[in-house]
């Protein structure tokens, strides 16, 4: 498997969240700055969820961590759980940069889920 030291986060993870894993993903990590990757982007209760895109142009909005040690991802790992996937995933910086970064896809039921049309987790 590649690796890579960057991480893109579009929802629970995003930096400024007050929850322990976004407190410690940042803790120990770079921000590199808005991003945005192809995909869509679902409300599943409380958290966000990636799923692919199925046209062009669909985008999900994030932010990108360059961590300084890869290690770091078995806990997020462990904190995404079962339901999401970690997979590495071309991703475009603000600036216009792109990068293959990993990030979380989700691959539980979308039954009753809501469809974030703006591709931005909305609690900012």
């Amino acid at each position: 498997m590649e690796s890579s030291s960057l991480l893109f986060v579009y929802g629970t993870l995003k930096r400024g969240l007050d929850n322990r894993y976004s407190r410690r993903l940042w803790s120990c990590a770079d921000d590199l700055g808005a991003a945005a990757t192809a995909g869509r982007l679902y409300r599943v209760g409380l958290y966000g969820a990636l799923v692919d895109a199925t046209v062009d142009g669909q985008l999900v909005h994030g932010q990108v961590a360059r961590l300084h040690d890869v290690g770091l991802l078995t806990e997020m790992d462990r904190y995404e759980g079962s339901q999401y996937q970690r997979v590495l995933r071309r991703v475009v910086l603000e600036g216009g940069e792109v990068a293959h970064a990993w990030l979380y896809l989700y691959t539980g039921a979308l039954a009753g889920a809501r469809r974030i049309e703006t591709g931005r987790w909305p609690l900012q």
